[in-house]
């Protein structure tokens, strides 16, 4: 079972997220600001994170970059930038424009776990 903290201040989304990732067997933490995730991110040692974009006056790429270890990362947006569309992708994390249907959420999901080993828990 993989750990994912998701970082997503919409609470139907993040609700949405938490359920589908927990039916497809995961063990997810879901935060709505930045500084729980990046508490959740430090505290938890997840396998993966799913982070909104915009995160009040933070940006989730922040998460990825601040980490002390790599950390796959997933990037959800409404706002289809291409610069940070390129920053996201030369700091290794996918980036994704809402809507993501579910079964292609779960599919990038599972294929970012691909680069880790899953731990214990």
């Amino acid at each position: 079972m993989a750990k994912i903290v998701i970082v997503e201040d919409d609470d139907a989304t993040r609700a949405g997220y938490r359920e589908l990732l927990n039916l497809a067997g995961h063990e997810v933490i879901a935060t709505s600001t930045y500084q729980e995730g990046r508490h959740a991110v430090q505290v938890e040692s997840p396998d993966l994170v799913i982070a909104d974009l915009r995160l009040g006056g933070f940006n989730g790429l922040q998460l990825l970059l601040l980490s002390p270890k790599p950390i796959p990362t997933i990037i959800v947006t409404g706002f289809p930038d291409q610069v940070l569309e390129a920053e996201a992708r030369r700091a290794g994390a996918d980036y994704v424009v809402k809507p993501i249907s579910p079964s292609a959420l779960v599919a990038l999901v599972n294929e970012k776990l691909k680069t880790v080993r899953p731990t214990t828990h």
